[in-house]
Parts: structure tokens; C-alpha cells; sequence
């Protein structure tokens, strides 16, 4: 497993008294004109409930399709694989419903509470151009600015933070992955007093650790500052199997929330 850095909206009022009652003529021809603004108007339910059903017709068709996909034998056993590697590591899964957010933790030996947060949507839909990693590899000096974002889009954005039990301070890794490679790049460390300053997620915490200071570039740190943080994180199963684990839930718990998508879809066109 590798570690490195990646561096990237007047009323108009309506003029009722123009409307006088003594031109009643003008008032007869327009209480006339209502009669096909009636048929006009059923008509458009008419082609309303059609295109309301065409859309119900769709969302169930998929739905159907989903649902026996999810059905099929090899995605009933794919949670089963999730447990072994939460077995083999301790971690435990947070459930999250509805949000593309996942969370997984687990305790330490050495009283440490380790968290790592993901966002399943962006890793389910992670593109991966081979081509632009083999010139990462061998022409990265010569990669134009458009080039790097262009990688950028081929890495997901894994949170970890790692709480102490006693006295809650906690030390956050901002890191990217890449699932090709099973590898994570530290992007940067983020030292914390407290958990809640860590972890809390009301909007003005995010803002706080938004602008908090997050130390040098990675690669600016002492070589062998570096290397300990890396091997810190891997032996707190921050590793290729952590990788593969993100991949394979994200999709599995993408793909949940797709189907209750089309659920909730289906109840409103219906």
C-alpha cells in the first residue's frame, strides 16, 4: 500500500376597474369565451394523467429491473463478504439511510476510536482512465493544469479520524483514493482538541474545520515524518482491503438507495 500527496435570483397589479359593469356587452362575450376554456383545460388533464402515467409506466419498469438484479445469487452473498473484512479488522458499520455518506469505526488496543467517513455516490461513479494514470507515472512533470484535474476526477475523498478514548483529541487524515490501485494519498493531517471539534457536524463546526489550519503539503514534512504517518494509518487498517471494502459497499449501498429512489419516485407519479 502507497500513501503520497495530490496537489488541486413590481408585481403588476391587475387593473380591476377597467372592468366596469355598464359594458355589458363585453361581458357577454367574455362569460361566451369561457365554454372552450373548459374543454381546453379537461383536454389538458387528460394529457397531463397520460404523461404522469408514461413516467409511473418507466420508474416501474426499472424498479423491476433493479430489484431482480439485486435478487440475483451473487449480489445476496456480497454483504457477506463485507463481514469478512469487518471481522478481520473490527470494524462496524453506522447505518446511514438516505445519505450518500457511509461510516465505519472500530476500537483499538490502544484506546483509540477510529472513524472513516465516504461518500458511496462518488465512489459508485468513480471514473478511472488507465491512460491518465500511466502518464501520472511517467510524464507527471510534464502534465498541463487541465491534465491534473482531469486525475483529480479519478480519486475519491476518504475522511479518517482517530480519537483518543481518555481525553477525545483526535488527529483527522483528509486522504484520496485510488481504487485501481488500492492505494490512499494523504492530502493532509489535521490535529484536533477535542472529538466534538472533530466530528460534529453542525454547520458551523464544518466551517470551523474548514478553516482550521491543516499544516504543510504532505510531501513538505520530514520523509520520515511521513513514512510513521503512513505507517500509523496502515495499522489502523487504513490499507489496500479498506480500499476494496469502500468499492464493493459503495456500490452494494448505492444501489439500495437507487432502488428507494425509485420507490419514492414510483408513490408520487402513481
Amino acid at each position: 500500500m502507497s500513501f503520497s500527496t495530490f496537489t488541486r435570483l413590481s408585481a403588476r397589479r391587475m387593473a380591476l376597474a377597467a372592468t366596469r359593469t355598464r359594458v355589458l356587452p363585453q361581458v357577454m362575450r367574455k362569460a361566451n369565451s369561457f365554454t372552450p376554456i373548459t374543454r381546453s383545460f379537461a383536454s389538458s388533464t387528460i394529457r397531463f394523467n397520460q404523461q404522469r402515467q408514461a413516467v409511473s409506466e418507466i420508474l416501474k419498469s426499472e424498479l423491476k429491473l433493479e430489484t431482480e438484479s439485486s435478487a440475483a445469487p451473487e449480489e445476496v452473498e456480497t454483504p457477506a463478504l463485507f463481514q469478512d473484512f469487518l471481522d478481520k479488522y473490527g470494524f462496524e458499520i453506522v447505518a446511514t439511510p438516505g445519505k450518500n455518506d457511509a461510516h465505519i469505526f472500530k476500537k483499538t488496543e490502544a484506546g483509540e476510536t477510529v472513524n472513516v467517513y465516504f461518500d458511496v455516490a462518488q465512489v459508485a461513479n468513480l471514473p478511472y482512465d488507465d491512460a491518465m494514470t500511466e502518464d501520472v507515472t511517467n510524464e507527471k512533470n510534464n502534465l498541463e493544469e487541465e491534465d491534473f484535474d482531469s486525475i483529480a476526477d479519478n480519486f475519491a475523498n476518504v475522511n479518517v479520524v482517530v480519537s483518543k478514548d481518555t481525553d477525545g483529541s483526535s488527529v483527522a487524515f483528509d486522504l484520496l483514493m485510488n481504487l485501481q490501485e488500492g492505494s490512499f494519498y494523504v492530502d493532509s493531517v489535521t490535529p484536533f482538541a477535542s472529538k466534538d471539534a472533530a466530528l460534529n457536524e453542525s454547520a458551523e463546526a464544518e466551517l470551523s474545520r474548514e478553516l482550521s489550519y491543516h499544516g504543510p503539503p504532505f510531501s513538505n514534512l520530514d520523509e520520515e515524518l511521513q513514512e510513521t504517518l503512513e505507517i500509523y494509518l496502515s495499522s489502523r487498517g487504513i490499507n489496500e482491503e479498506l480500499s476494496s471494502f469502500i468499492s464493493a459497499y459503495s456500490e452494494f449501498k448505492e444501489n439500495n438507495e437507487y432502488i428507494q429512489w425509485l420507490e419514492n419516485m414510483k408513490k408520487f407519479f402513481n
